[in-house]
């Protein structure tokens, strides 16, 4: 009884939008399917895609949220997204360029971060001259549902209502009136007025898992994300050879971009039909 109660605290979410799979997404769901099939796995779909995978349940978006990166980005730091896996306290993203080599992530969730992924190098390329940068990618990530929710529902401010209220292009030959518009401003600001979660999130241009690695602490500073030595046991994405000798040698739970960034590492690391 309790190792299904366990099981559930995790889902492994996966996103699919087209078909039909290239032949090396089958190849990442065949890890999947092999190594987490004691997990609860979820597909993440477009309205009206026809899909067929036994063993997966599906969750449904509209068709617009799976146009291209912005709009898939747009989607993960929405929190209608994450209502729908509030009854679990974690999910694993896992896209279909991941790969995992073990089923160890319930101890991932024991460990109680909020949201791990591989680490990156600055430039978010192989940049390893400096070592690591940050944590990290969001391909393969374990996320906390409860503390993304969390932060979708901050309602701290984007800037002090008093550096906002002075940004006006306003009365700029009457400062009598100026200083009276940014004073309304400043109030205003105080109330979230294009100075909440939800304007800064209207103007975010980067990818979704840069907001969680970067600005998510500064909406809610109890989330937490481990240090890039330790999130180097959980997934490589960039310069692979170079983050197994920062794990002692060892592979890690999984990766990211395994047929994108060096294949030839991982070749010998599939598993076989």
């Amino acid at each position: 009884m309790e190792t299904n109660r366990t099981k559930r605290s995790v889902a492994v979410v996966t996103p699919i939008w087209r078909l039909p799979l290239l032949p090396e997404e089958e190849i990442s769901l065949r890890h999947l399917q092999h190594y987490l099939s004691d997990y609860e796995r979820i597909i993440v779909a477009p309205q009206g895609l026809a899909l067929d995978f036994p063993g997966f349940k599906i969750r449904r978006f509209e068709r617009d949220c799976f146009v291209d990166t912005d709009s898939y980005s747009r989607l993960m730091l929405s929190s209608r997204f994450y209502r729908q896996f509030a009854d679990f306290d974690y999910i694993l993203v896992y896209q279909l360029d991941c790969l995992v080599f073990s089923n160890d992530l319930q101890s991932w969730c024991e460990k109680g971060w909020d949201y791990v992924g591989a680490p990156w190098f600055k430039g978010y390329r192989d940049n390893t001259a400096e070592g690591f940068w940050a944590v990290g990618n969001g391909g393969l990530s374990l996320r906390r549902v409860k503390a993304f929710r969390r932060v979708l529902a901050s309602k701290r401010l984007a800037e002090p209502p008093e550096v906002r209220g002075q940004q006006t292009r306003l009365f700029k030959r009457s400062p009598r009136l100026r200083a009276a518009a940014c004073r309304l401003k400043t109030l205003l600001h105080r109330f979230g007025w294009r100075n909440d979660l939800k304007w800064f999130l209207s103007r975010y241009r980067r990818n979704e898992d840069v907001f969680w690695s970067f600005e998510a602490a500064k909406w809610d500073p109890e989330f937490r994300i481990p240090s890039p030595a330790e999130a180097v046991g959980f997934s490589f994405e960039y310069a692979p050879r170079y983050c197994r000798e920062r794990n002692s040698g060892k592979l890690p739970f999984g990766c990211h971009a395994w047929y994108k960034i060096d294949r030839s590492f991982w070749d010998s690391h599939l598993l076989k039909k």
